[in-house]
């Protein structure tokens, strides 16, 4: 390990119940055969087995000498929580920001409000357009501003980040193009790399009876499911709309099985119709796509994030229902079905049908998910162009 470039790796981790935190255990692991990697965490005990014998820098518990490491990747998306401290370290060492979502509303607003400082920042860093936005949100609507939810899609707060001396590395066409927008950074400087697969090819899935009968969950039914938090901005509740229309159809047996936590949508819930599982471990979330007969992923409006469990499902080779926006725009067309949102609930439930109706089309489009996953997401592509980039 002792000839290799030592690298500080920034990034929740598990028990931190996020996408991110999948992402960077996957990272880590294919990155060691290239860096000596030391893990920088927030005040917490990393869970995941795989991490366990790598070093770890806490932050405000550790003195870090940042400047000790070749190289420093942070890993930002838009949770303060989760994010904040990493946001800090970014701004002031710089180094290579793997950037999962582009609008960053909330770990800007959420960062300054923990300083006391959140105006005069707006001010000086996004300008007084982004200024006046927040006083008319607050005059309006009060002063929890991480609970105006809808001002995420239109102020992307990532001016800052985004000139703060980084190289910046995204996942998608679409945000480095509005990156590259901003004129804050040098082509050169921005690259989009392609986010990588997260199971091993001898993943093992929980065998279905037992997994279904802990949720109640019918077995003989053509299960629809949709995975990760339930919010308004992933059409949950039209989901639910578009499986009841189906039923009430004839169709046949049908359930739909929201893998995730989230209450928006508790008073559409139908025993063995419209089911919730609240949040799952990883071995249960990736049987869930397993033993799926179709998954609905969808994003309204975009806020120019990947999706983790996309990866997951065009890996076990599983069809997905999406729209076009942001990343998701960029994903082959066969090996998703994009649908529009104008009329999305009869656009739904229309295209689950038709594959309910002909197997066959399913059976070609699984093929082509895990064929082009193979093809642009291994690891081992991954890790030889961050480290070019690096």
């Amino acid at each position: 390990m002792g000839n290799k470039p030592k690298l500080l790796y920034a990034s929740p981790f598990p028990p931190l119940k996020s996408g991110i935190s999948d992402y960077s255990v996957a990272l880590v692991k294919a990155l060691e055969k290239e860096f000596d990697i030391t893990l920088y965490t927030d005040n917490y005990e990393v869970t995941d087995e795989a991490l366990k014998n790598y070093p770890k820098l806490k932050y405000w518990v550790d003195d870090i000498d940042f400047d000790s490491f070749d190289y420093r990747i942070y890993n930002i998306g838009n949770h303060p929580g989760f994010h904040s401290y990493i946001y800090d370290a970014a701004i002031t060492h710089p180094g290579l920001i793997i950037m999962h979502d582009f609008m960053l509303y909330f770990l800007f607003v959420g960062y300054y409000l923990k300083k006391d400082d959140l105006y005069s920042q707006t001010y000086h860093k996004e300008g007084l357009n982004g200024f006046l936005e927040i006083k008319r949100a607050v005059k309006s609507h009060g002063a929890d501003l991480l609970e105006q939810k809808e001002m995420a899609p239109t102020l992307a707060f990532n001016r800052e980040l985004i000139s703060s001396g980084n190289k910046i590395m995204v996942h998608s066409e679409y945000s480095k193009n509005r990156i590259l927008e901003t004129g804050l950074i040098k082509e050169e400087n921005i690259r989009k790399i392609n986010h990588l697969s997260l199971m091993s090819e001898n993943e093992t899935f929980l065998e279905k009876e037992r997994l279904f009968a802990k949720y109640n969950i019918p077995t003989d039914a053509f299960i629809v499911a949709s995975f990760g938090y339930i919010a308004e901005t992933k059409l949950n509740r039209e989901v639910c709309e578009a499986v009841k229309k189906l039923a009430a159809s004839g169709v046949g047996k049908i359930c739909y099985v929201m893998a995730g936590d989230g209450e928006y949508v508790d008073d559409e819930l139908q025993r063995g119709l419209v089911i919730k599982t609240g949040y799952t471990n990883l071995d249960e979330f990736n049987s869930f796509i397993k033993h799926s007969d179709i998954i609905v992923n969808l994003r309204n409006p975009s806020m120019g994030e990947t999706s983790g469990a996309m990866i997951r499902i065009l890996q076990t080779g599983k069809v997905c229902i999406t729209n076009s926006g942001g990343w998701f725009s960029e994903l082959p067309n066969d090996c998703v079905v994009k649908i529009g949102l104008d009329n999305v609930v009869d656009n739904l439930s229309e295209t689950i049908k038709d594959f309910i109706e002909h197997p066959e089309k399913k059976t070609e489009m699984e093929k082509n998910a895990t064929d082009y996953i193979k093809r642009e997401y291994s690891p081992e592509v991954i890790v030889e162009k961050i480290k070019e980039f690096i």
